[in-house]
């Protein structure tokens, strides 16, 4: 059946002449008109107070986190000067109203806070990232305020993935930094004792985008491209794991014997000296028969000296043994000289073998091995050099501290992982390996399913501190000569 609609004249004639439905009170209209008029008053008279008594309070959307908490009573300390009354007039509050509705919080002033502040409290600048960025974030983006009383959050890793995963954002970055020079990246400094291996920025740049550390990822271009350790130090890993290495206090050599870590679990701060690590097992004698007599370590014009003073040496030693009488000294004296001269044709050709010699190890024939020659062959560790009339020259040995510049590590925290299981010395034979891990080894635990925290500042920084002094660099450009493996 379908319904006829009324025509307004047919719906007129019906009510006319009755017209109280328009005398009668409204309840839901009432309430709506009620509700708007008491909310209109009560935020102009919240108005004309805060201008006569109101707080900063008033505005304040949360608690500060822990480490500004001094800052709770003083908004004007990261937003600038308060509102008086005369910044609060009509006009001017209009206008600030649409500026934050369309606009939201300017940042900049914040920014500048944040960094006169910091630099009060640490004396360092601090830069926005890398200056090939093509946009700087603000300070409030990824140190998010106003979220609670504890520890303020850690900057999210989507922060840094919203440029890293962009590829016209990584595109762009890329063909600003073509046009600046290398050294303008080196904006994340270390103390100036520290010796870093830098290579140098790919001709292209930076353009792989990747969402997070286990999601694509590059991997480490220390491992990306044929890198060799240029020190001239000759040393075999694999060899001092072997079973016939001599016990060190009871215990056979481990990793930590050499790399001791700080405090704070880097090992770049203990440098290994040939005092506190070789010398336990490379005493450097130099006379089986008195393994008291030792050469001296760090200059072939000190060995050269000392051996050519040799027999007031032994006069030395005599007298250490408590040989006092001249005579016996002299006796002394003559006979060690005598057999060693059973063990070398000459003075020279015994200066050869403790600087040239390569291979101490190896038995002499019809010597004994508890008389092995141990004692010398600076060549086994050094790349030794003659020099005519003088000396030999030796390259002074260069230890890498930091090999990885542009990210962080703590050893520290990964102590229930064998030094092995990342570095695999116990395989490594060649002085010119660079045992450092690859990014598969990291993304074994640093992901969902090795369920370890992997987040971009877990390993970088994205401040660079510019006012630190910057640490000596070997960029890997640099020409050195490997040693002979």
């Amino acid at each position: 059946m379908i319904f006829r609609r009324r025509t307004q004249k047919e719906i007129s004639e019906k009510y006319q002449g009755n017209l109280d439905l328009y005398k009668k009170v409204q309840p839901w209209r009432l309430s709506r008109f009620l509700a708007s008029f008491f909310a209109l008053s009560l935020g102009i008279a919240a108005i004309i107070a805060f201008q006569k008594r109101g707080t900063e309070k008033f505005f304040n959307p949360g608690k500060l986190s822990r480490a500004h908490t001094s800052l709770a009573d003083g908004c004007a300390s990261c937003h600038g000067h308060p509102m008086d009354a005369d910044q609060l007039r009509q006009v001017n509050f209009q206008k600030t109203l649409h500026d934050r509705l369309h606009n939201g919080v300017e940042f900049a002033p914040i920014d500048q806070h944040c960094a006169s502040c910091h630099y009060e409290i640490s004396q360092r600048t601090y830069t926005f990232h890398e200056p090939n960025v093509i946009r700087d974030r603000s300070c409030s983006v990824c140190h998010q305020e106003h979220r609670g009383a504890e520890t303020m959050r850690i900057v999210a890793s989507a922060q840094c993935a919203s440029c890293h995963d962009d590829v016209g954002t990584m595109t762009a970055s890329a063909d600003k930094g073509r046009g600046l020079d290398w050294k303008n990246f080196h904006r994340h400094p270390h103390p100036p004792q520290q010796v870093v291996f830098d290579l140098p920025r790919p001709p292209a740049g930076y353009t792989q985008t990747f969402a997070a550390f286990w999601d694509g990822h590059p991997q480490f271009q220390l491992k990306r491209e044929p890198v060799r350790d240029f020190d001239m130090l000759k040393f075999n890993h694999q060899r001092h794991f072997e079973a016939d290495i001599p016990l060190v206090g009871g215990q056979r050599l481990a990793c930590t014997f050499c790399h001791q870590p700080d405090t704070e679990g880097r090992y770049n701060n203990a440098r290994i000296t040939f005092a506190a690590q070789c010398q336990v097992c490379h005493s450097l004698q130099l006379d089986p028969k008195n393994p008291e007599l030792t050469l001296p370590h760090g200059s072939t014009v000190a060995v050269h000296g000392f051996l050519h003073d040799l027999p007031a040496r032994y006069a030395d030693l005599a007298l250490q043994k408590g040989i006092t009488r001249p005579n016996e000294i002299r006796t002394f004296v003559t006979q060690q000289m005598l057999q060693l001269r059973e063990r070398v044709r000459s003075g020279e050709d015994f200066e050869n073998q403790i600087f040239f010699v390569a291979d101490p190890y190896k038995l002499r024939p019809g010597t004994e091995s508890r008389v092995r020659a141990s004692f010398y062959g600076c060549a086994l560790c050094h790349e030794v050099r003659p020099v005519a009339n003088g000396a030999p020259s030796i390259p002074k040995p260069v230890f890498v501290d930091r090999w990885m510049p542009q990210a962080k590590f703590n050893h520290g925290a990964h102590t229930m992982v064998k030094c092995d299981d990342c570095h695999h010395a116990t395989r490594s034979s060649l002085t010119s390996d660079v045992l450092m891990p690859g990014i598969e080894s990291c993304v074994r635990c640093h992901s969902p399913q090795g369920k370890v925290v992997a987040s971009c500042i877990t390993c970088h920084s994205y401040h660079a501190p510019s006012s630190l002094a910057v640490a000596q660099t070997l960029p890997a450009t640099t020409t050195v000569q490997q040693p002979n493996e």
